[in-house]
This record gives C-alpha cells, structure tokens and sequence, in this order.
C-alpha cells in the first residue's frame, strides 16, 4: 500500500509563531510570575498539554488572575476580556495569528462605515466569538459587510453568503478572510480524495480546520479517520486498501503527522 502525505501539512505560520511567543514568553519570565494562556493557545491537545509542563497554565475565567501575564491564544480574545485584563493591570502577550488580526482590521472599518457586519463561521469557536465582539451589536443597517472564520471552508462561506443575501439590504460588501493555509490544505485534501481509497486526517479534535478537513473527506464517500496520534490509528482500516492519503490540521506538529505516517507504514 502506498501512502500520499499533503504536501502542506504540520503547523501554519500563525501556530508557529503563538507557539514561540509562549515558549519565549516563559523562558523570559522564569521565577518572575505566573504565565497564563487565555483558552488554549492552539487547539492540539498534545501541544497544550507539553506548554503546561514548561509552565503556561490554560485558564476560561480571569477572574482568578491577579498577577502574572496573560498570553493571547492564536484565535484572539474578545475586546471586554482585553478591557478587563488592562484594568487589572495583567501583562497581555498578543499570540493572536495576524490572518485573524487582519480579519479584525477589515471588521472594525466595516463598524466606522456603518456597515451591519455578519461572521459566517462556527458560533462557539473563539476567533467567531472575538469577531463578534469588534463587530458589536448593530443590526439596524442595511449596509451589510461580510466575514468568514479564517478557518472555515469555502463551501459553507459561500453557502453562508447564499443565506444572508435572502435579507434585505441596501448594499453588501463581502470580504475573503479564509486563510490561505486553510484553503490551500483543503484543495490537497481533495486532491488526495482523487488518488487514494483511505484517508487518515491528523489533528485535534478540538480544532475547526481539522474537523473541516475530515469533512470533506468523509462528503467525498473515501474511507476517512480522524486521529489525534498514532495511538489512534487501527490496522483494520487498511485492509485491502491501495493508497492511504494523510493530511493535517494548521495545529498538528510535524513529528505527529510523521509518527502516523510510520506506523501506517
């Protein structure tokens, strides 16, 4: 059985760069004072779980800050967290990806215009949820600006736009904020789709653009897995099988993605 890996896997440019802010950010502040990650800083388990061990302790509620520093994930933080945050005079440590800085830009000029601004992408996700909140509350405009999660697929971007487009409006402006990792990573995936008879998708369970990923393979009517690490894979799925395609989330570190190449293997 051959094995075909995207060309483009292990972490993207924003995950890399959240990653060395924290590790840097803890090698800096040794015996100075707590690190803290607002959230996960990325969403792979794995890679949370060994920034703990260097110290960076993952926190929901500011609440129990106090003292120390506070390292913004990738996907941002709402604009009433970094308020509170100011008022309690907690050091911030922006990590947020600049694909997603990029996407506020287009947002807040959305706001200063008077645009009504709509988020297509998954209601509970962080980077939807900081969108939302430099969007605000408007939505008496009919000027209608519109954004996508930079994680979200341009099937369900289109597919969102298509809806919104049925509500009365005087004028819509649409933007492309997918990110091009993103988009790039889904067309191997459908590439891949073309060549092989079984797909193993390599990510965390907790992350959209992975779950995306494992979507379109399993729309596609290719045997499809979704693992976190090798430890997940099972030697039934390739029984009989000609070509196993692997592809990555923008979270999943390359040593992951080689580790389940080897044991597919």
């Amino acid at each position: 059985m051959r094995v075909k890996i995207a060309s483009h896997s292990g972490f993207c440019f924003g995950v890399k760069r959240a990653i060395k802010i924290a590790e840097e950010t803890l090698w800096r502040s040794k015996g100075k004072g707590n690190i803290y990650s607002l959230n996960p800083i990325i969403h792979n388990p794995q890679v949370v779980s060994d920034l703990s061990k260097k110290g960076l302790r993952v926190l929901r509620d500011i609440r129990k800050i106090n003292k120390g520093a506070v390292v913004i994930s990738s996907h941002g933080a709402p604009i009433d967290v970094i308020d509170r945050l100011k008022k309690k005079k907690i050091k911030i440590v922006d990590a947020t990806c600049p694909f997603v800085k990029h996407a506020h830009d287009i947002v807040k000029d959305l706001k200063a215009r008077g645009y009504r601004v709509v988020v297509i992408g998954d209601k509970e996700h962080p980077e939807v949820r900081t969108l939302l909140s430099v969007a605000g509350k408007d939505t008496k405009s009919r000027k209608i600006g519109i954004v996508s999660q930079t994680t979200q697929s341009r099937a369900n971007y289109i597919k969102g736009i298509s809806e919104v487009l049925k509500n009365d409006f005087s004028e819509v402006r649409i933007f492309n904020t997918i990110c091009n990792d993103t988009a790039e990573r889904q067309i191997l995936t459908r590439g891949l789709l073309n060549e092989c008879d079984v797909m193993v998708v390599v990510g965390g369970r907790n992350s959209a653009n992975t779950r995306r990923l494992f979507d379109i393979c399993k729309e596609s009517g290719v045997d499809s897995y979704h693992v976190e690490t090798k430890t997940d894979l099972k030697k039934g799925w390739f029984v009989s099988k000609k070509c196993a395609g692997v592809v990555s989330g923008t979270s999943t570190p390359d040593s992951t993605v080689k580790r389940v190449v080897q044991k597919i293997r």
